[in-house]
């Protein structure tokens, strides 16, 4: 086994725990980013401004006045393989306490899409906002034109959830303004926001922006909008079995052993993980749809084992194992390093992982630590860090130790995600033993 060597740690970011990143975010994230040049002319539907107290459009020509809160974030959401439909802007705030598998996330966010239609017509407008489940809308006005409105509540495992939409034809385009909230105060400040938009000539964006603002565009370097295009493997790859407490997949070449005793999750509650996931990161539908669509088409959970069933209320974390597989043709220009020595790469792939997160802030109080090291002719890129959870009263906040391992086996790359409730128990976690042939008697060992 060669000797690790350690690399840069990586630029601090918000984030979920590091389970639900693979799961839900690691994918479509994957991807070069495209940026655009500062002085582009305003001629896409993502370009625009931003300051402390507005958002402005410099494509439609409207201004959305911003809720002064501390705790609210930007918003990023990804319309992978959609070109038709673009994310122009979004705000979040998000409340996370212990819960299903550790994490119970309540995400509230205001998101701004545009989508292209060459008949795009008051009728139009009032089917985006009754949605695809047909929802009762009224029609308002806003800033001189008309929109239409629409209300929802719902029952969902992290509590009662408020939805309203907003939406108006404009340009050729269907212009849409989203809310989905578990907040009654935040719901209320997101909707006198979009009441209170104005407009204007799109060629005085520069000046209603004002001096104190800055040019934003979510499709530029910090904001990446690759469209992915699956190779159509992952939905046939083999799932492997297990046996006593060693999973084995023959077609991707590798066994391992994890703690005896420990619960193997069956598809319907990886299922429930995924989909918890894709609540957490992009809200409900349409967006999430297209998301799940996607992961089901790059991702694939082979292993899901907990030390407690899932659901058990513990008072601890209860730790967990996650083992998929990731095509690589959903991170188009990046490759698999090849050695320790290729540090470009190494950092290439640890940043893309880091950066699939980057817009969900729960903040860490550290940076990441990313390491490469080399075990039975592979290399391993592992990236660890560790968040603060709250969790249900009276008891206190749980520390998650987390750690990915991401290797490359039979042309896919296979992610090993440890989620502990100490430093202790993470170590105990990524001391299981990984087999891979022709070394099939001797385990991956961990420096």
């Amino acid at each position: 086994m060669s000797k690790w060597k350690d690399l840069a740690t990586s630029p601090r970011c918000n984030s979920a725990t590091w389970a639900f990143l693979l799961i839900c975010s690691v994918v479509p994230a994957l991807g070069q980013s495209v940026a655009l040049p500062s002085d582009a002319p305003a001629a896409v539907p993502e370009n625009g401004f931003v300051s402390a107290s507005q958002y402005t459009n410099a494509f439609f020509g409207f201004s959305l006045p911003l809720p002064k809160d501390r705790a609210l974030g930007e918003f990023k959401l990804s319309l992978n393989r959609d070109t038709s439909r673009h994310f122009l802007f979004g705000l979040q705030s998000q409340k996370v306490t212990a819960g299903f598998f550790g994490v119970n996330a309540k995400l509230t966010f205001l998101a701004v899409t545009a989508q292209q239609s060459n008949g795009a017509s008051s009728e139009e407008a009032r089917k985006a906002a009754a949605g695809p489940k047909g929802l009762n809308v009224t029609r308002t006005e806003i800033c001189g034109r008309e929109f239409w409105k629409s209300e929802s509540q719902q029952k969902v495992p992290e509590g009662k959830m408020r939805s309203v939409g907003f939406a108006t034809a404009l340009n050729g385009y269907v212009l849409q303004f989203n809310i989905e909230s578990f907040d009654a105060k935040l719901t209320d400040q997101f909707q006198r926001s979009v009441e209170g938009l104005t407009c204007f000539d799109p060629a005085k964006a520069k000046d209603i922006a004002g001096p104190d603002s800055r040019e934003y565009n979510p499709a530029g370097s910090d904001y990446p909008n690759t469209h992915v295009v699956p190779s159509g493997r992952i939905p046939q790859l083999n799932p492997g079995s297990v046996s006593g407490h060693v999973y084995r997949n023959e077609e991707l070449g590798f066994r391992y052993e994890f703690p005896a005793g420990w619960v193997v999750n069956d598809k319907p509650t990886q299922e429930k993980v995924i989909e918890a996931g894709h609540r957490f990161v992009w809200g409900s539908e349409p967006s999430a749809i297209r998301e799940h669509e996607l992961a089901q088409q790059c991702t694939k959970i082979l292993l899901l084992v907990t030390r407690e069933p899932a659901g058990t209320r513990t008072e601890q974390l209860n730790p967990l194992i996650v083992v998929m597989a990731v095509d690589p043709a959903c991170a188009p220009g990046a490759h698999f390093p090849k050695s320790v020595d290729d540090r470009e790469a190494i950092q290439q792939v640890a940043k893309q992982m880091l950066r699939s997160i980057a817009g969900i802030p729960i903040a860490s109080q550290e940076k990441a630590q990313v390491r490469a090291f080399t075990t039975e002719e592979h290399l391993v890129i592992e990236a660890s860090q560790t968040f603060i959870l709250d969790a249900p009263a009276p008891r206190k906040p749980w520390s998650a130790f987390t750690s990915i391992d991401l290797v490359e086996a039979k042309d896919y790359w296979l992610a090993w995600m440890f989620e502990g409730g100490s430093e202790a128990e993470l170590r105990e976690l990524k001391s299981t033993k990984i087999f891979f042939p022709p070394s099939a008697t001797t385990p991956a060992a961990r420096p």
